[in-house]
């Protein structure tokens, strides 16, 4: 009997903690002292651009995971940011909590196929809404081919509306960390990121790319 509550700790801190690696290999740690800049959710028409800006000015190159229904709403914005040369993950298509091997499949490959069919090429990259991995979305990750791209410090500007805030959660741990999460979708994340960009050069920290980071390419070759 007590076999039964340990099965279900395990199960809840590989379907919760992306970094397990429970249900199938994850990217999402890097070299000390280095740092990649990531975004969810969007593209967003009022914040994405700003971040860009931000990171233009910056000289800085991040990697964008869409949702596929964004993308198609906002096509030129996603070119844009390709062309500014960020890098594109999938971040399936509406970022629906999925329970069947069906819907994960339909979430994974319909992400893969709006950004597909705006960019021209087909992104290796993918990283599971909320970070909640299943053997259902580690199935269709595989079959897809993707690599699952995790993070080791999560801003929560998804949740914290002020950019003090992010500034703060984001330096109280940035020393020890390397891939950092953002959400292109929050009004306050610009100008936090401006903030944080500097505190990453002044700390000595090398700001790299998540392909330089990862070592993986982000797209498929044939493409």
């Amino acid at each position: 009997m007590l076999l039964l509550p340990v099965y279900f700790i395990i199960l809840g801190w590989g379907v919760f903690d992306i970094g397990s690696q429970f249900f199938i290999p994850t990217f999402w740690r890097g070299e000390k002292g280095t740092v990649s800049f990531t975004f969810d959710d969007g593209p967003d028409p009022e914040v994405t651009p700003k971040v860009l800006d931000v990171l233009r000015e910056a000289n800085v190159q991040a990697a964008f995971f869409v949702i596929g229904r964004n993308a198609e709403k906002h096509p030129k914005l996603l070119k844009q940011i390709m062309d500014e040369g960020h890098v594109i993950g999938n971040h399936t298509y509406n970022h629906d909590y999925v329970f069947s091997k069906a819907a994960a499949e339909k979430q994974v490959t319909d992400g893969q196929e709006a950004i597909e069919k705006i960019i021209g090429k087909r992104t290796k990259y993918f990283r599971p809404p909320f970070g909640v991995m299943t053997p259902e979305i580690a199935s269709a990750i595989r079959k897809e081919k993707c690599t699952v791209i995790g993070w080791d410090l999560r801003s929560q500007d998804g949740r914290i509306r002020t950019k003090e805030a992010t500034v703060k959660r984001i330096s109280s741990h940035l020393l020890k960390s390397t891939v950092l999460l953002f959400h292109d979708t929050n009004p306050t994340t610009p100008d936090a990121l401006r903030e944080i960009i500097h505190l990453c050069r002044q700390n000595g920290m090398k700001i790299v790319s998540l392909p330089e980071q990862s070592g993986i390419e982000p797209y498929f070759k044939n493409n």
